[in-house]
């Protein structure tokens, strides 16, 4: 069962590119690790840290090829998905568990950029356009 959930987080490594054979179509996926915080308002108007999650996202396509090229380490990422929980046993019969995201959208907190490049909608994505 999943759920949808957006929210905003900071990347905990470099998005993980591969490419799989999907249907004879050769597919990009790529794999990060995003700790979603919750900031949360004191009475003195400043905020505080409430906690937070860690979750494993996939995003899949040419978006996945961009956010490997564009995204580092402590970005500060809005991401939008499928939220589902992933269960399974290591070699000595342990249970696991850990939350995915199935990403369908990623975009960065324009909070944290210092420069920005952008290519027209008609431009082809290549190399040199992402």
């Amino acid at each position: 069962m999943s759920s949808l959930f957006s929210g905003t987080g900071n990347l905990g490594n470099v998005p993980d590119l591969k490419y799989f054979d999907v249907n004879g179509e050769r597919r990009p996926v790529a794999d990060m690790r995003i700790f979603f915080d919750r900031r949360v308002k004191q009475e003195d108007g400043n905020y505080a840290d409430g906690g937070g999650f860690w979750v494993t996202a996939s995003i899949w396509g040419w978006r996945a090829e961009a956010a490997a090229k564009l995204l580092s380490k402590g970005a500060r990422i809005f991401a939008r998905g499928r939220l589902r929980e992933e269960t399974w046993e290591d070699d000595q019969n342990e249970p696991h568990t850990q939350l995915r995201l199935d990403a369908d959208y990623l975009t960065v907190d324009l909070l944290c950029v210092d420069t920005l490049s952008v290519r027209t909608k008609a431009d082809p994505l290549d190399d040199d356009a992402v």
